[in-house]
Protein backbone atom coordinates (compact mmCIF):
# COMPACT_ATOMS: atom_id res chain seq x y z
CA UNK A 1 0.00 0.00 0.00
CA UNK A 2 2.95 2.28 0.64
CA UNK A 3 3.66 2.88 -3.05
CA UNK A 4 0.11 2.94 -4.44
CA UNK A 5 0.17 6.71 -4.86
CA UNK A 6 3.52 6.38 -6.61
CA UNK A 7 2.14 3.81 -9.07
CA UNK A 8 -0.75 6.17 -9.85
CA UNK A 9 1.69 9.03 -10.29
CA UNK A 10 3.79 6.93 -12.69
CA UNK A 11 0.73 6.05 -14.81
CA UNK A 12 -0.31 9.68 -15.01
CA UNK A 13 3.23 10.67 -15.79
CA UNK A 14 3.47 8.14 -18.64
CA UNK A 15 0.20 9.37 -20.13
CA UNK A 16 1.34 12.96 -19.93
CA UNK A 17 4.72 12.22 -21.48
CA UNK A 18 3.79 9.51 -23.95
CA UNK A 19 5.62 11.30 -26.76
CA UNK A 20 8.75 11.85 -24.67
CA UNK A 21 11.48 9.23 -25.00
CA UNK A 22 13.05 10.08 -21.65
CA UNK A 23 11.39 10.02 -18.26
CA UNK A 24 14.42 11.12 -16.26
CA UNK A 25 12.69 14.43 -15.44
CA UNK A 26 10.26 12.42 -13.32
CA UNK A 27 13.11 11.05 -11.20
CA UNK A 28 14.62 14.52 -10.99
CA UNK A 29 11.24 15.89 -9.92
CA UNK A 30 11.04 13.34 -7.10
CA UNK A 31 14.59 14.22 -6.02
CA UNK A 32 13.72 17.92 -5.94
CA UNK A 33 10.62 17.17 -3.85
CA UNK A 34 12.63 15.11 -1.37
CA UNK A 35 11.08 11.72 -2.21
CA UNK A 36 14.41 9.94 -1.87
CA UNK A 37 13.12 6.54 -0.75
CA UNK A 38 10.68 6.53 -3.65
CA UNK A 39 13.49 7.30 -6.10
CA UNK A 40 15.55 4.39 -4.79
CA UNK A 41 12.50 2.10 -4.97
CA UNK A 42 11.75 3.06 -8.58
CA UNK A 43 15.34 2.61 -9.75
CA UNK A 44 15.95 -0.64 -7.87
CA UNK A 45 12.76 -2.16 -9.28
CA UNK A 46 13.24 -0.70 -12.77
CA UNK A 47 9.68 0.60 -12.46
CA UNK A 48 10.06 3.01 -15.38
CA UNK A 49 11.94 0.56 -17.63
CA UNK A 50 14.81 2.84 -18.50
CA UNK A 51 17.17 1.98 -21.30
CA UNK A 52 20.80 1.09 -20.63
CA UNK A 53 21.88 4.46 -22.02
CA UNK A 54 20.28 6.15 -19.02
CA UNK A 55 22.19 4.04 -16.48
CA UNK A 56 24.75 6.72 -15.57
CA UNK A 57 21.99 9.18 -14.76
CA UNK A 58 20.14 6.56 -12.73
CA UNK A 59 23.30 5.75 -10.79
CA UNK A 60 23.75 9.44 -10.05
CA UNK A 61 20.15 9.96 -8.91
CA UNK A 62 20.24 6.83 -6.78
CA UNK A 63 23.56 7.91 -5.26
CA UNK A 64 22.21 11.37 -4.58
CA UNK A 65 19.07 9.95 -2.96
CA UNK A 66 21.19 7.77 -0.67
CA UNK A 67 23.43 10.76 0.07
CA UNK A 68 20.42 12.83 1.09
CA UNK A 69 19.29 9.99 3.37
CA UNK A 70 22.79 9.77 4.92
CA UNK A 71 23.27 6.25 3.56
CA UNK A 72 26.83 7.13 2.66
CA UNK A 73 28.19 3.68 1.80
CA UNK A 74 25.32 2.99 -0.59
CA UNK A 75 25.66 6.51 -1.98
CA UNK A 76 29.35 5.98 -2.69
CA UNK A 77 28.71 2.71 -4.52
CA UNK A 78 26.13 4.28 -6.83
CA UNK A 79 28.07 7.49 -7.45
CA UNK A 80 31.23 5.59 -8.37
CA UNK A 81 29.25 3.73 -11.03
CA UNK A 82 28.64 6.97 -12.93
CA UNK A 83 30.71 6.87 -16.13
CA UNK A 84 33.20 9.50 -17.27
CA UNK A 85 31.01 10.50 -20.20
CA UNK A 86 28.16 11.51 -17.92
CA UNK A 87 27.59 15.20 -17.13
CA UNK A 88 27.24 14.03 -13.53
CA UNK A 89 30.66 12.37 -13.42
CA UNK A 90 32.69 15.06 -11.64
CA UNK A 91 29.99 15.81 -9.08
CA UNK A 92 29.52 12.10 -8.43
CA UNK A 93 33.24 11.56 -7.96
CA UNK A 94 33.71 14.42 -5.52
CA UNK A 95 30.67 13.55 -3.43
CA UNK A 96 31.66 9.88 -3.36
CA UNK A 97 35.03 11.02 -2.03
CA UNK A 98 33.38 13.29 0.52
CA UNK A 99 31.22 10.37 1.70
CA UNK A 100 34.37 8.43 2.48
CA UNK A 101 35.96 11.43 4.20
CA UNK A 102 32.89 11.71 6.42
CA UNK A 103 33.10 7.97 7.18
CA UNK A 104 36.80 8.44 8.03
CA UNK A 105 37.90 6.11 5.23
CA UNK A 106 40.62 8.55 4.29
CA UNK A 107 42.70 6.26 2.06
CA UNK A 108 39.62 5.39 0.01
CA UNK A 109 38.68 9.07 -0.23
CA UNK A 110 42.18 9.95 -1.43
CA UNK A 111 41.99 7.27 -4.13
CA UNK A 112 38.58 8.47 -5.33
CA UNK A 113 39.43 12.18 -5.47
CA UNK A 114 43.13 12.05 -6.29
CA UNK A 115 42.83 10.11 -9.57
CA UNK A 116 40.79 12.78 -11.37
CA UNK A 117 42.92 14.02 -14.26
CA UNK A 118 41.04 17.18 -15.25
CA UNK A 119 43.01 20.29 -16.13
CA UNK A 120 40.17 22.81 -16.36
CA UNK A 121 39.62 24.93 -13.28
CA UNK A 122 38.20 24.81 -10.70
CA UNK A 123 38.62 21.00 -10.64
CA UNK A 124 42.42 20.84 -9.99
CA UNK A 125 42.05 23.43 -7.24
CA UNK A 126 39.14 21.55 -5.71
CA UNK A 127 41.14 18.30 -5.77
CA UNK A 128 44.05 19.93 -3.91
CA UNK A 129 41.65 21.49 -1.43
CA UNK A 130 39.90 18.21 -0.60
CA UNK A 131 43.24 16.39 -0.31
CA UNK A 132 44.54 19.06 2.07
CA UNK A 133 41.47 18.48 4.24
CA UNK A 134 42.14 14.75 4.30
CA UNK A 135 45.72 15.45 5.40
CA UNK A 136 44.43 17.66 8.22
CA UNK A 137 41.96 15.02 9.38
CA UNK A 138 44.82 12.51 9.45
CA UNK A 139 46.91 14.88 11.55
CA UNK A 140 49.44 15.70 8.82
CA UNK A 141 49.44 19.49 9.09
CA UNK A 142 52.70 20.05 7.22
CA UNK A 143 51.47 18.19 4.15
CA UNK A 144 48.12 19.98 4.38
CA UNK A 145 49.90 23.34 4.34
CA UNK A 146 51.82 22.29 1.23
CA UNK A 147 48.58 21.33 -0.49
CA UNK A 148 46.93 24.63 0.43
CA UNK A 149 49.89 26.58 -0.94
CA UNK A 150 49.40 24.91 -4.32
CA UNK A 151 45.82 26.13 -4.60
CA UNK A 152 45.05 28.70 -7.26
CA UNK A 153 44.23 31.96 -5.42
CA UNK A 154 42.07 33.17 -8.31
CA UNK A 155 39.27 30.68 -7.69
CA UNK A 156 36.80 32.86 -5.80
CA UNK A 157 34.40 30.01 -4.95
CA UNK A 158 36.98 28.39 -2.71
CA UNK A 159 39.12 31.20 -1.29
CA UNK A 160 37.17 31.61 1.95
CA UNK A 161 37.39 27.90 2.70
CA UNK A 162 41.13 27.84 1.97
CA UNK A 163 41.57 30.67 4.47
CA UNK A 164 39.38 28.82 6.98
CA UNK A 165 41.49 25.65 6.74
CA UNK A 166 44.64 27.75 7.10
CA UNK A 167 43.23 29.30 10.28
CA UNK A 168 42.35 25.87 11.67
CA UNK A 169 45.96 24.79 11.13
CA UNK A 170 47.21 27.87 13.00
CA UNK A 171 44.79 27.20 15.86
CA UNK A 172 45.99 23.61 16.11
CA UNK A 173 49.63 24.67 16.12
CA UNK A 174 49.08 27.15 18.95
CA UNK A 175 46.72 24.96 20.96
CA UNK A 176 48.21 23.92 24.29
CA UNK A 177 46.68 20.57 25.12
CA UNK A 178 45.92 19.93 28.79
CA UNK A 179 47.25 16.75 30.39
CA UNK A 180 44.80 14.36 32.11
CA UNK A 181 47.73 12.90 34.08
CA UNK A 182 48.76 16.31 35.39
CA UNK A 183 45.15 17.07 36.36
CA UNK A 184 44.99 13.82 38.35
CA UNK A 185 48.30 14.48 40.11
CA UNK A 186 47.27 18.04 41.00
CA UNK A 187 43.99 16.84 42.52
CA UNK A 188 45.88 14.13 44.38
CA UNK A 189 48.08 16.79 46.01
CA UNK A 190 45.46 19.52 46.43
CA UNK A 191 41.89 18.27 45.94
CA UNK A 192 40.02 20.39 43.39
CA UNK A 193 43.12 21.92 41.80
CA UNK A 194 42.94 19.51 38.85
CA UNK A 195 39.44 20.71 38.02
CA UNK A 196 40.60 24.31 38.27
CA UNK A 197 43.40 23.39 35.83
CA UNK A 198 40.75 21.88 33.54
CA UNK A 199 38.92 25.21 33.52
CA UNK A 200 36.12 24.32 35.94
CA UNK A 201 37.09 26.81 38.63
CA UNK A 202 33.82 26.87 40.55
CA UNK A 203 33.55 23.09 40.56
CA UNK A 204 37.18 22.80 41.64
CA UNK A 205 36.74 25.18 44.57
CA UNK A 206 33.55 23.36 45.65
CA UNK A 207 35.38 20.01 45.51
CA UNK A 208 38.29 21.45 47.46
CA UNK A 209 36.02 22.72 50.23
CA UNK A 210 33.95 19.53 50.39
CA UNK A 211 36.93 17.17 50.45
CA UNK A 212 38.79 19.29 53.00
CA UNK A 213 35.65 19.48 55.14
CA UNK A 214 35.15 15.70 55.19
CA UNK A 215 38.84 15.27 55.95
CA UNK A 216 38.68 17.61 58.94
CA UNK A 217 35.53 15.94 60.29
CA UNK A 218 37.21 12.53 59.94
CA UNK A 219 40.32 13.76 61.76
CA UNK A 220 38.27 15.28 64.56
CA UNK A 221 36.32 12.06 65.09
CA UNK A 222 39.51 10.03 64.98
CA UNK A 223 41.17 12.30 67.57
CA UNK A 224 38.20 12.22 69.95
CA UNK A 225 36.64 8.80 69.37
CA UNK A 226 39.37 6.67 67.84
CA UNK A 227 39.81 4.95 64.49
CA UNK A 228 37.30 2.17 65.17
CA UNK A 229 34.34 4.39 66.02
CA UNK A 230 31.41 4.29 63.64
CA UNK A 231 31.52 8.07 63.07
CA UNK A 232 35.20 7.96 62.19
CA UNK A 233 34.62 5.09 59.78
CA UNK A 234 31.56 6.76 58.24
CA UNK A 235 33.13 10.17 57.62
CA UNK A 236 36.45 8.56 56.68
CA UNK A 237 34.68 6.59 53.96
CA UNK A 238 33.01 9.73 52.65
CA UNK A 239 36.37 11.54 52.65
CA UNK A 240 38.07 8.68 50.77
CA UNK A 241 35.28 8.54 48.20
CA UNK A 242 35.37 12.33 47.75
CA UNK A 243 39.16 12.33 47.40
CA UNK A 244 39.21 9.49 44.85
CA UNK A 245 36.28 10.81 42.83
CA UNK A 246 37.91 14.23 42.75
CA UNK A 247 41.04 12.78 41.14
CA UNK A 248 38.99 10.72 38.69
CA UNK A 249 36.73 13.67 37.87
CA UNK A 250 39.73 15.91 37.16
CA UNK A 251 41.18 13.37 34.73
CA UNK A 252 37.84 12.90 32.95
CA UNK A 253 37.22 16.65 32.78
CA UNK A 254 40.47 17.25 30.92
CA UNK A 255 39.83 14.32 28.58
CA UNK A 256 36.36 15.68 27.77
CA UNK A 257 37.75 19.15 27.08
CA UNK A 258 40.41 17.82 24.72
CA UNK A 259 37.99 15.47 22.98
CA UNK A 260 35.49 18.29 22.52
CA UNK A 261 38.24 20.45 21.02
CA UNK A 262 39.26 17.69 18.59
CA UNK A 263 35.63 16.99 17.66
CA UNK A 264 34.98 20.68 17.00
CA UNK A 265 38.08 20.91 14.80
CA UNK A 266 37.12 17.72 12.97
CA UNK A 267 33.58 18.92 12.29
CA UNK A 268 34.78 22.34 11.18
CA UNK A 269 37.14 20.74 8.64
CA UNK A 270 34.31 18.56 7.30
CA UNK A 271 32.08 21.63 7.04
CA UNK A 272 34.69 23.60 5.10
CA UNK A 273 35.34 20.68 2.73
CA UNK A 274 31.63 20.44 1.96
CA UNK A 275 30.98 24.10 1.10
CA UNK A 276 32.92 24.28 -2.21
CA UNK A 277 31.28 21.08 -3.43
CA UNK A 278 27.89 22.68 -2.99
CA UNK A 279 29.00 26.02 -4.44
CA UNK A 280 30.57 24.53 -7.55
CA UNK A 281 28.18 21.71 -8.38
CA UNK A 282 24.80 22.98 -7.19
Amino acid sequence: MKYIWLVVFIIMFRLGFAQNKTELPFIEHLINKGYYNEVIHLIDNDSLHYSHSKQDSLNYYKGWAHYSLKNLDQSTTSLLNVGKESPFYLKSRFFAGYNQIFLENYDDARKIIGVMNVQNEPIPTLVNFELSGIDMLQGNRSKAKEQLQQINPNIATINQQVAALGQIIKDQETHRAKSPLLAGVMSGIIPGSGKIYAGHTGEGIASMIATAGFGLITWENYRKLGIGHVKTIFFGSIFAASYASNIYGSVISVKIIENDYKDAQHNQILFQLHIPLRNIFE
